[in-house]
């Protein structure tokens, strides 16, 4: 089961915060949507050598800069896609506790687990850490955690592949592992450039609606998401639409006539037989020639190392005569 907490944006009462680019959902072709504010840039540091010296200023989502005295020994991450790339690049040793959504390598099962939406400072306190990894869902919670002296590094999710790129080489030489971040980032790029010079020469891929829940919130392009799909030449029907994720009709999904259905929502019960049941997508491209496919969420919205797994799982689906 998908365990990265895309779905638990969808609270009653809460202003809904996409993850990936920390902006609402709103309806297409069905009315409106609330919106949140938007994503800032990717932090940057102020060295630019491959070794960095340390102290080390990094500039954070916030815009505040973020004194790294030495190398951190006691991590803690709020975020899964942080969690996989410190495990990553070799830093697994040096965390102490993750969020409840990390659960990916094995071990990182195994940490001491704390609360993801609203984290309490005094539970990170007991761990003392000397750097604590923050994400957009973590954004009002920055300046209670600072207040208490907690060393917080706010990382708003990367909004592309290359900004997962950039994620990956800030963790590298914020942790003082900067060449073991070079080499994941070389070997992810290995396997996305094979998956797109394998359909570099194809001219227009199929229609594709990525289904995030059964009540059709979606993925549009201007997402990290989308830019996968972008990435192998799909061509999401969620194009043009006014908001990162928003929520197409039945009508607009049949209308457009998908020729494959991506499903985010499989953990959750959705699978090509209750796809064929919705009143009027029987006609739909996709369920007529039976390519609604369930795909591993975990590998393809979280923003770190398994993002070459995940293109390469879309390019299996979309193209089974090109990928194996």
């Amino acid at each position: 089961m998908s365990r990265f907490p895309l779905r638990s944006l969808f609270r009653p009462g809460r202003a809904p915060t996409a993850l990936l680019l920390a902006l609402a959902f709103a309806t297409v072709a069905c009315g409106g949507g609330e919106e949140a504010a938007p994503a800032t840039s990717t932090p940057t540091v102020a060295a630019t050598t491959s070794a960095p010296a340390f102290p080390l200023i990094v500039t954070d989502s916030s815009n505040t800069a973020v004194t790294i005295q030495a190398p951190p020994q006691r991590i803690i991450s709020y975020s899964p896609g942080a969690t996989e790339i410190l495990f990553a690049i070799g830093a697994s040793e040096r965390v102490v506790a993750v969020d409840k959504f990390s659960d990916y390598p094995e071990q990182a099962k195994r940490l001491p687990k704390l609360e993801y939406s609203d984290p309490n400072p005094e539970a990170a306190l007991a761990h003392q850490p000397d750097l604590v990894l923050f994400a957009t869902r973590q954004r009002d919670q920055v300046k209670p955690f600072r207040d208490l002296k907690l060393n917080v590094l706010y990382q708003q999710e990367a909004s592309s592949i290359d900004g997962v790129y950039e994620q990956i080489i800030l963790l590298g030489r914020v942790t003082g592992n900067s060449e073991q971040a070079q080499r994941v980032v070389a070997q992810m790029r290995t396997r996305i450039e094979a998956v797109t010079q394998g359909v570099a020469d194809v001219p227009q891929g199929p229609r594709v609606f990525y289904e995030v829940t059964k009540d059709l919130y979606t993925a549009a392009p201007n997402t990290f998401i989308g830019g996968m799909f972008i990435a192998i030449k799909a061509r999401n029907i969620a194009a043009g639409a006014p908001s990162p994720f928003p929520q197409l009709t039945a009508e607009a999904v049949i209308a457009a006539d998908p020729e494959v259905v991506m499903l985010g929502d499989a953990a959750f019960g959705e699978s090509y037989d209750t796809v064929a049941k919705r009143p009027g997508w029987a006609a739909v491209s996709a369920v007529k020639n039976r390519r609604v496919y369930a795909i591993d969420t975990n590998i393809v919205d979280r923003p770190g190392p398994r993002i070459a797994d995940g293109i390469e799982a879309l390019a299996r689906a979309l193209y089974p005569d090109r990928f194996k």
